[in-house]
């Protein structure tokens, strides 16, 4: 029997070129940050929050209704004259309820206007479903309330968000110091 001839195999360098790959990885990431929402939970520098023990911060902001609960401006002005000044400068005398609409403007509350604010929570709620950027489930009140507002106050917002068929709350608190 005659030997096969025998070649020793050619080693063949293989390089595969990753810009391309690269590319498409940056063009997806820049795709991702600008069509990303900004998230942001409008914030009433009036409102004196109260600090929890254990509290972490809230990530996801999607899907929130804030509703800020105030102290009365007596008990206010005792600690803070700016905020003071701010709360009386924004919304009328009495206002216990404050919050922010779509453009940002501060529309105020009074105790009398408990239909008003479950109407804005549910115009809120409406137009949030309306986007259908999120689930009607993850809809949430998060509830700002000052440290010396009288739980009244608060359970009064929780009341109109639960007739505005909003059952899901946050409530904001500062970290432990």
């Amino acid at each position: 029997m005659a030997k096969k001839n025998a070649r020793p195999q050619e080693e063949v360098k293989s390089e595969m070129d990753m810009s391309p790959m690269i590319d498409c990885c940056f063009l997806l990431l820049m795709f991702f940050i600008v069509n990303a929402a900004q998230i942001t939970v409008s914030k009433d520098p009036s409102v004196n929050m109260p600090n929890a023990v254990s509290a972490s911060e809230m990530k996801d902001a999607n899907g929130c209704i804030v509703v800020n609960v105030f102290a009365d401006p007596e008990v206010m002005g005792g600690k803070n004259a700016n905020a003071l000044a701010k709360y009386n400068a924004t919304y009328a005398p009495g206002t216990i309820w404050g919050v922010a609409d779509a453009s940002g403007a501060s529309i105020g509350y009074n105790r009398n206007q408990a239909q008003e604010l479950t109407d804005f929570i549910k115009r809120q709620r409406e137009a949030m479903e309306a986007k259908g950027s999120i689930e009607p489930q993850m809809i949430r009140l998060y509830l700002r309330g000052d440290a010396d507002a009288p739980w009244e106050r608060t359970s009064g917002a929780i009341r109109a968000a639960a007739a505005a068929g909003v059952t899901n709350i946050v409530f904001g608190t500062l970290p432990a110091k």
